[in-house]
């Protein structure tokens, strides 16, 4: 049955209302189902106020919610963003609501029970308006008689197109406001039927544990590695028969050898006939990567003087099979005669060009910070406002401080807090402002990253020798240690 996105319902509510000791009767409200499992059932709801029991207890929602997250946000084990993270609730899964507290909300999604903050998910009449535009979201309505009718019109007078069963589920398509009718659609006719006829579940996709993430994690790379492990065989299949075509030929050899002792006269068209041979053996040799390139065998470590590509052969238009950063060590096995050098890269044979390279080892300097706490007061003023937004979630391509950001997007939206229009790119954030040295930094100055040479990553300096940046799905936006993210590229002021 394909999803539609829900419309918003308020029916069956027979709300008898007697000002005194006598509480508010409510008809049995919808229950919210999961991937497709529809289920139904009765909500606890008496005491109610007037209010609750038409506009909240009524909908589909009561006591549920779904995710508003740019990606996903943690379900933690403890309501705190320091707590273990037990799950993920991507954007448009569906949970049930079990307490609030504090700004958190205590869930059940799935396999998954925990705590995530209200600041990244809405619950009843909310969760409604926004599930009117997710389509990961969809209502459906179960019929609770045999031989309801589906009327043509919102009309008890309109003609009669259909009928469904008891137990039957129809796809909700809307409700009429202020009305008692519910458009249905039934294999693909779409008609009405009487609130009291039917009852409304909602489907939504469940939070992922992290052990189901892991294990479609798991499940993904050993896919990966059946593939690889089939394409070798294949490989290996077709050279199977070029093999058996050689043994064929070896085997024809025999016959001749014998023939050599009875008649020595016959050696002369032997020998005319293995010369052939051996002249198509010259391509197969020319074809090799190193039958052409003389390479000198050596033993030794050898230090990259810059990021370097690593390549699978002696070329730099060769495949490149990965990288090293500015000083890594590496075992070189050859000098090649065209300025490249042969290296052991994670025990494979792969290339580098020799200019690259350097057979003194260079020495480290450990680098200093300034732990003054500001170079201006709006420098610090920057930083305790990103403090603000540790724990929020890391979205790739997003600029929200709260409902998800990547690391460019978290320095883009911090900056213009205070004014500064900053490009979106870690890149092109990379040249604003003036730069400084490593131990020149101050609160509220950028730091740049690279991976083998490239630009990657950018984070808040925040005094310390630590930065604030957003990391990863992971983790969010972190605090860490200036080191944490990897090789420093360069750093920029913005605030004087």
């Amino acid at each position: 049955m394909g999803k539609l996105k829900f419309a918003p319902c308020v029916f069956g509510i027979a709300a008898a209302v007697v000002f005194g000791t006598n509480p508010i009767g409510v008809q049995a409200a919808p229950v919210t189902t999961t991937k497709y499992d529809v289920s139904f059932g009765d909500l606890d709801i008496q005491g109610k106020i007037i209010y609750t029991a038409t506009e909240e207890v009524a909908s589909p929602f009561y006591k549920k919610g779904i995710s508003t997250a740019e990606d996903c946000v943690m379900i933690r084990k403890e309501p705190s963003t320091d707590s273990e993270a037990v799950g993920k609730l991507y954007f448009g899964a569906g949970f049930e609501i079990l307490d609030e507290t504090d700004g958190w909300i205590h869930i059940q999604s799935g396999n998954c029970e925990g705590y995530v903050s209200a600041d990244y998910v809405v619950t009843g009449k909310d969760a409604e308006e926004v599930a009117k535009n997710t389509e990961t979201v969809s209502s459906y309505a179960k019929i609770v008689a045999d031989g309801v009718e589906i009327k043509a019109e919102a009309s008890d007078d309109a003609e009669v197109i259909a009928t469904a069963g008891s137990e039957e589920i129809l796809e909700v398509v809307a409700v009429i406001p202020e009305s008692d009718w519910t458009k249905v659609n039934k294999d693909g006719v779409e008609g009405f039927v009487k609130n009291q006829a039917v009852e409304v579940g909602v489907d939504y996709t469940s939070a992922i544990s992290m052990e189901e993430e892991a294990q479609r994690e798991a499940e993904l790379q050993r896919a990966l590695e059946e593939e690889r492990l089939a394409a070798e065989a294949a490989a290996e299949q077709t050279e199977a028969p070029a093999e058996q075509t050689e043994a064929a030929a070896e085997e024809t050899e025999a016959p001749a050898e014998q023939t050599e002792a009875p008649a020595e006269e016959t050696e002369a068209p032997v020998e005319e006939t293995e010369a052939p041979a051996e002249e198509t053996e010259a391509p197969e040799e020319q074809a090799g990567s190193e039958s052409t390139l003389y390479i000198e065998d050596v033993s030794e470590t050898v230090w990259t003087t810059d990021a370097v590509n690593v390549r699978a052969n002696a070329d730099s238009s060769s495949s490149r099979v990965g990288g090293l950063g500015k000083g890594a060590s590496i075992t070189r096995t050859g000098i090649c005669d065209n300025g490249w050098s042969r290296v052991d890269y994670d025990g494979t044979t792969a290339y580098i060009h020799s200019d690259y390279l350097t057979t003194t080892e260079p020495v480290k300097e450990e680098p200093t910070y300034n732990n003054s706490s500001s170079s201006s007061g709006q420098g610090q003023e920057i930083v305790d406002y990103a403090r603000q937004f540790l724990g929020n979630p890391y979205v790739y391509g997003g600029t929200s401080l709260t409902n998800g950001t990547d690391c460019s997007g978290f320095v883009q939206s911090v900056y213009a807090h205070f004014g500064y229009s900053l490009p979106r790119t870690c890149t092109t954030q990379s040249v604003c402002g003036r730069g400084v040295s490593v131990d020149e930094l101050q609160p509220g100055d950028l730091v740049i990253y690279s991976v083998y040479g490239e630009i990657e990553h950018i984070a808040i300096y925040s005094g310390n020798g630590n930065t604030i940046h957003a990391s990863n799905w992971d983790t969010g936006i972190i605090e860490t240690s200036l080191s944490y993210s990897g090789d420093i590229y360069c750093c920029r002021r913005i605030v004087d």
